[in-house]
């Protein structure tokens, strides 16, 4: 592949981001919204207040899902920090922009959301983690550290133009300390995961990963604090999201629900009416398709998302039918693929001749120690759906209905009474994979003649 010198770069996606530039008068720009994204780092959707966890305390983000919509079905483009996070800039997969790779910086040619909004008159800045490199560092008008407080963007910030404002926590990632948060979560009240063993050092794990929780949420109400304050809240859209799942064995690294089913909340005063819930399949690719249409400006080609603006409006039955997510290399090069429809899901192990193997930041944890710790003993609180996790091999595909199955516990993809639906979802995953650009050779390169490889199946 050719590499683009710096100069090539530049023009190549100063070429694609013209499509979108539009200036505003300084006037037009103050009607725009303002946008504040704020995102956790390793966070199931399980794990908040609001979405049935009283275990955890998150006053804030309880009280901004209660302000605005909660999504019920938020699915990331994959259960990994950097290329799900490539995804919400780009509205692409991140095979597609080749970002699937974990610490894979933004490629310099690749126009993202951040000057999109820019050249409409956004000023943009960023807080913390985002984690596309520091070239990518450098599209933002104002990048602050781990340290600055977070007035110093407002008081920096131009008073005549939109913002959009990007808030990458660090909290609940690994490694834990006790004294995240006081008084700390007490083991005994966490909820255990059906995927994790009932232990004590799974949960005073748990505790740990709530204490962070807990301390990223009152983070956040610090930044509505300061929006109330000012008098921005009544046009400004917040939107809280997870960058995948919980850093726990089963879950964060893995394609099913539990590493990829995140929180989202949206409030926008005037447009999201309060205590709105939706079960509609929502991806991370939609966000940043959302945020362009809020501005005025068209979704480009190359995105994959939709915007969500009409479930912000009004109830919408079929928004999508399937979302798609896939993992590459972690700690190691193990690709997989999924499809998930409200009820059933494919997973495609493209390495079934691989073991399970946490990626490198649990491998140290508590919880999977816990895990082989029980696996080694008689008498042991491992249940016969935590050994699929420690078998030699995998399946090479796995398919679930998840209605009648939610922890994903359950193969159906060799019974003969679901070998239509394995197809059909096969068929998915395929066109997804061709349409996308993937780099993984798809189930299928043929098809019947009866089908079009080129639909885009709800996408």
């Amino acid at each position: 592949m050719k590499t683009l010198n710096r100069r090539e770069a530049v023009k190549r996606l100063a070429a694609g981001a013209a499509v979108w530039r539009a200036p505003l008068s300084a006037q037009a720009q103050t009607k725009l919204p303002n946008i504040v994204f704020l995102i956790s780092d390793d966070h199931s959707a399980a794990d908040l207040g609001c979405y049935g966890n009283p275990a955890v305390a998150t006053p804030n983000l309880d009280r901004l899902a209660g302000q605005g919509v909660r999504f019920d079905s938020a699915f990331v483009s994959s259960p990994q920090c950097s290329p799900n996070r490539s995804s919400i800039l780009s509205g692409c997969a991140p095979h597609t922009i080749g970002t699937s790779r974990l610490h894979s910086p933004y490629p310099p040619h690749e126009p993202s959301i951040v000057e999109m909004l820019k050249q409409r008159g956004y000023y943009a800045g960023a807080y913390r983690k985002v984690h596309q490199g520091e070239v990518f560092d450098r599209r933002f008008d104002f990048r602050a550290g781990d340290q600055e407080p977070f007035p110093s963007f407002f008081d920096r910030r131009p008073a005549d133009r939109p913002f959009y404002l990007h808030v990458g926590f660090h909290d609940p990632h690994r490694p834990y300390r006790k004294g995240a948060f006081s008084p700390p979560h007490d083991p005994a009240r966490a909820r255990v995961p059906d995927f994790l063993p009932d232990t004590a050092a799974v949960r005073e794990d748990l505790a740990l990963y709530y204490d962070e929780i807990a301390r990223l949420d009152s983070q956040a109400g610090e930044i509505l604090r300061i929006l109330e304050k000012l008098g921005l809240a009544e046009n400004t859209l917040v939107m809280f999201t997870g960058d995948n799942g919980m850093p726990f064995p089963r879950a964060k690294g893995t394609l099913y629900d539990s590493g990829i089913r995140v929180p989202l909340i949206a409030r926008w005063p005037g447009r999201i009416r309060a205590g709105t819930v939706t079960r509609e399949l929502v991806s991370s690719v939609d966000l940043p398709v959302t945020w362009l249409e809020m501005a005025g400006l068209a979704r480009p080609a190359k995105m994959q998302g939709r915007s969500l603006l009409p479930l912000f409006e009004r109830a919408e039955n079929g928004f999508r039918e399937t979302v798609f997510a896939e993992r590459n290399w972690h700690n190691n090069f193990d690709p997989m693929r999924a499809v998930r429809t409200r009820r059933h899901k494919l997973i495609y192990n493209a390495r079934p001749e691989l073991p399970y193997r946490p990626i490198a930041d649990l491998e140290a944890s508590p919880s999977w120690a816990s895990y082989l710790a029980e696996s080694r003993s008689p008498a042991g609180a491992l249940r016969p759906h935590h050994w699929q996790l420690l078998a030699p091999v995998r399946p090479l595909l796995e398919l679930y209905d998840l209605q009648k199955d939610p922890g994903e516990f359950h193969n159906l993809a060799t019974d003969p009474a679901h070998a239509a639906l394995r197809r059909e979802l096969e068929y998915r995953l395929s066109d997804w994979m061709h349409e996308t650009q993937d780099f993984l050779p798809p189930l299928y390169s043929g098809y019947p003649a009866s089908r079009n490889p080129g639909r885009r199946d709800g996408a």
